[in-house]
């Protein structure tokens, strides 16, 4: 079974029924909603697909809401897309309007504020560059370096400039309370800078009367400063290389990454690998030997999940890229765990939990044990065992089908919803009749039990096992 968890985006490539299920069956783990596209309708409609989907496929897919953030971008174009080339001039002003050659609009009303001149603007991901000559607050007049074709709704990243917005807008209010009230399992908080973000948007969701895990963007070279903090107040974290890419220098993007990696890592915080993964199967049926590589070193990092962003909502066979990228994930998987990916995390409490968890490791290890099984009711023990990284794949056996799908962003584990029974006796027999059925492992197989309870005077709660169905 694969360690390393796919998250796919769900776009216009891929939103149909037959389309979801073709991806679910190449792979796909988790599906995530970018609110930054789409109404609430189309996505109340994608979330309905996918959860009809899963249950045909039997499987526990997660589903992730992305906020949209302050993303600055480009407005409207009266007519088709053009193109500027270097030592035009470039004019950006504040307002909804139609732009076109020689002047876009920009709903950001802090951008003209907030830059000097000699500033950087990259657009559209950084293809285009353009120097600010001067500002009045409204209108930002610029000199193209780099041209190239400008489009509707195109990103403007401005590096070095300080723009002291809140993480979470106006729109993402609304967009949460929706989110949430359809179910979504986490919430992904774009542009965060600092904990107080992720504060704010845990305050909303308590309002909302809900409990959602907190995914944490970094994007901007100010969440890197404040790495730590951010890392404390969240569940999981995601390494955004498309705009931290552009928000500080190229060169140090891949120290950054596997900053970010290691800290998450020794916190036992689920890592999420961004952008660019496989992008040349947008628009091509094979991915380049370079994205190959950069997704095989990611999962030898040790990284819980890697994200499919426009290859899969924009893409020209989205099914294949997903089946793609779990055949490099598997190769890899294939190879000895680096020292980095046995990084032993410090979050993890040293109890008598932590201890029967590392017993379950080593006894499936030395036992040669084809699956750990957790038997786990809010999901802690699954999510201690996956920080350890076993070898053997973890199945999560849980009554609660939110807490399964919650589970399928960690690394190594494969969750499962099914009656776990009150003593030991009868989860041998419930789950093992459940996971055999599942073809999760084969009739006959040894498996390593595991349970945990804070409370020590029950005698059926804490206990391990090595066992054969």
């Amino acid at each position: 079974m694969r360690h390393t968890k796919i998250i796919a985006t769900v776009g216009p490539a891929c939103d149909s029924e037959s389309t979801i299920d073709a991806m679910i069956a190449a792979g796909t783990n988790v599906f995530r909603l970018n609110f930054s596209h789409g109404t609430h309708e189309s996505h109340g409609v994608t979330y309905a697909r996918i959860r009809s989907a899963a249950a045909r496929a039997r499987r526990e897919i997660a589903i992730l809401q992305d906020l949209g953030g302050p993303k600055i971008r480009t407005g409207l174009l009266q007519g088709a897309p053009f193109t500027v080339k270097p030592g035009e001039t470039l004019s950006i002003i504040t307002g909804d309007f139609l732009g076109g050659p020689g002047r876009l609009s920009t709903t950001f009303t802090g951008l003209a504020h907030n830059v000097r001149p000699g500033d950087r603007l990259l657009l559209a991901d950084g293809f285009i560059e353009l120097r600010v000559e001067a500002t009045d607050g409204h209108e930002i007049r610029t000199t193209v370096v780099d041209g190239g074709e400008i489009g509707e709704h195109k990103g403007i990243n401005a590096p070095g400039v300080p723009l002291p917005t809140s993480a979470i807008t106006a729109k993402d209010v609304d967009d949460l309370r929706f989110g949430l009230s359809l179910g979504v399992d986490f919430v992904a908080i774009s542009f965060v800078q600092s904990a107080a973000d992720l504060r704010h948007a845990r305050q909303l969701i308590t309002e909302a009367g809900a409990d959602v895990p907190l995914v944490a963007k970094l994007e901007r070279p100010q969440a890197i400063d404040h790495l730590d903090e951010i890392l404390n107040a969240c569940e999981a974290v995601m390494i955004a290389r498309g705009d931290l890419g552009l928000e500080m220098p190229l060169e140090r993007l891949p120290r950054v990454q596997k900053e970010i990696t290691r800290s998450a890592r020794r916190r036992a915080i689920p890592v999420i690998l961004a952008t660019q993964v496989l992008e040349s199967m947008r628009t091509e049926a094979r991915p380049t030997r370079a994205e190959v590589t950069d997704a095989a070193n990611a999962v030898d990092a040790g990284v819980d999940a890697i994200m499919l962003s426009g290859e899969t909502a924009t893409g020209v066979n989205p099914p294949r890229t997903v089946m793609t990228l779990d055949a490099i994930i598997r190769d890899a998987e294939a190879g000895p765990l680096s020292d980095t990916s046995r990084v032993a995390p410090d979050a993890i409490p040293n109890d008598h939990g932590h201890a029967l968890c590392e017993a379950a490791v080593t006894l499936a290890n030395q036992g040669d044990a084809a699956v750990i099984v957790a038997v786990t009711r809010g999901g802690r023990t699954a999510k201690r065992l996956s920080a350890l990284r076993p070898r053997a794949s973890i199945i999560a056996t849980t009554d609660r089908e939110e807490v399964a799908r919650r589970l399928a962003i960690y690394r190594g584990v494969v969750p499962l919803c099914t009656q776990i029974g009150d003593t030991v006796d009868s989860v041998r027999t419930l789950v093992g009749e459940q996971i055999v059925a599942a073809r999760l492992v084969a009739a006959g197989a040894a498996v390593v039990l595991i349970s945990l309870d804070a409370d020590l005077t029950r005698s059926d709660a804490n206990y391990l096992k090595i066992h054969r169905f």
